[in-house]
């Protein structure tokens, strides 16, 4: 049986319709994913001394933490680039994949935030190396953080049009900005 144009374009038009809510599905279980495994390792292998761990101690208490902590690591074994490169890289990604379709107008100039993950990445080591920022400086997680932004820019291409992120708010720009703000939460509190 023929389709006549409207029926044709209905098909055409739900057939790109489920692909883009089949990427944007894509998008973000890659991006929670990336975020949950960081969280994991910063509540069970990193300092208890982080901001994301004082949360957790005050709300499930001192005791079952410590319990938690203690059997995920006798019993799931990470190694030293998954406890302290991985983290960050996760959350390069996770921030590269949320960014690359915003910029900031200013004036006439639109800057595209695809560059600002790698740019923290360049900028956090540099402050460890300078030692203006707790932490040390490490080539592991300088490469490790440039390898995933390439990998935010060539995974899933971005099928939604380029936006301000300060002109009009909605779901994506929110978490867009969040993503920045919860870096916060790996803070080791002196």
């Amino acid at each position: 049986m023929a389709m006549d144009g409207n029926e044709r374009f209905r098909s055409i038009f739900l057939f790109q319709l489920g692909n883009f809510v089949e990427g944007l599905r894509t998008k973000y279980t890659l991006i929670v994913s990336s975020l949950l495994v960081s969280l994991f390792v910063y509540l069970f292998y990193r300092t208890e001394q982080t901001v994301v761990n004082h949360l957790v101690i005050a709300a499930i208490g001192d005791a079952p933490y410590w319990v938690i902590r203690d059997w995920i690591n006798q019993n799931i074994h990470f190694g030293s680039f998954g406890v302290y490169s991985l983290p960050e890289a996760l959350w390069v990604l996770a921030i590269t994949l949320l960014s690359k379709r915003y910029y900031l107008g200013l004036n006439r100039w639109k800057i595209s935030l695809k560059f600002v993950p790698v740019l923290l990445v360049i900028g956090f080591e540099w402050f460890q190396f300078a030692h203006w920022a707790n932490g040390r400086f490490d080539w592991v997680d300088l490469a490790g953080g440039i390898v995933f932004w390439v990998l935010g820019l060539l995974v899933l291409p971005e099928k939604e049009p380029k936006a301000s992120l300060l002109a009009k708010w909605n779901f994506h720009g929110v978490a867009c900005v969040l993503s920045y703000a919860i870096v916060y939460l790996a803070h080791v509190i002196q």
